[in-house]
């Protein structure tokens, strides 16, 4: 019942690249270095700032799981395959989504374990 999970900190390190990705293309689609997706060409530079705030997003996510706060288990439960399922209905020709989405539904079963549950305050 003491420190963290070895699948926690995965996750953590996990999500820790995906920020780091969204701030890195979110800061280099504002500054016009890095093309648009076409899928979101409508947004126009504001999907640049929404990959920002998703890496805001990531850092609180990452605060939570590290200190085992369940807040950050259920919005990764939610969030993850949410996004991702939203992500295959805008573009489902890309099928990295779909390895995502396996991903992310077995990374919510891991969440569920009471095994994993029980370090969660």
């Amino acid at each position: 019942m003491f420190g963290k999970p070895t699948g926690v900190v995965l996750l953590v390190l996990f999500v820790l690249v995906a920020a780091l990705a969204d701030f890195g293309n979110g800061g280099l689609m504002l500054l016009g270095d890095l093309p648009i997706p076409a899928v979101y060409s409508a947004l126009g530079t504001f999907y640049g700032a929404l990959l920002l705030f998703g890496g805001m997003i990531g850092l609180c996510l990452i605060y939570g799981m590290w200190n085992l706060k369940s807040w950050a288990r259920i919005i990764l439960q939610i969030g993850f395959p949410a996004q991702v399922i939203f992500n295959i209905i805008l573009d489902p020709a890309i099928f990295e989504n779909y390895f995502l989405l396996a991903l992310s539904i077995i990374i919510a079963i891991y969440l569920q374990l009471p095994s994993t549950r029980e370090h969660f305050s």
